[in-house]
């Protein structure tokens, strides 16, 4: 419930669509890019680009969804996978209301 409260403070409106974008990292483009296939799969749009000081490869990856917690915990399991299967971590989400 704490997302709940952290998004209803900052003046989401629970009940509308919000726009969530998961943030994934991974050593090289080679295991990014096959982590946007299995995101795609898994009906994520996705952006892939360069950290310039770590690096590193970033994915965001976005879907427009309701903010229901059992809904971003199973996503969040999901990414995690994703994340260990290529060597990379899972950097969580932040949300917004989509228009």
């Amino acid at each position: 419930m704490l997302f709940r409260s952290r998004l209803a403070a900052s003046g989401s409106d629970l009940s509308a669509l919000h726009r969530i974008e998961f943030r994934l990292h991974f050593p090289t483009r080679f295991k990014a890019d096959q982590a946007v296939l299995k995101l795609e799969a898994l009906a994520f749009a996705t952006t892939v680009s360069r950290d310039e000081r770590s690096g590193r490869w970033q994915i965001v990856a976005v879907k427009r969804m309701y903010p229901v917690e059992s809904d971003l915990q199973g996503l969040r399991d999901k990414l995690e996978v994703v994340a260990t299967e290529g060597n990379g971590s899972y950097d969580g989400w932040q949300a917004r209301a989509a228009h």
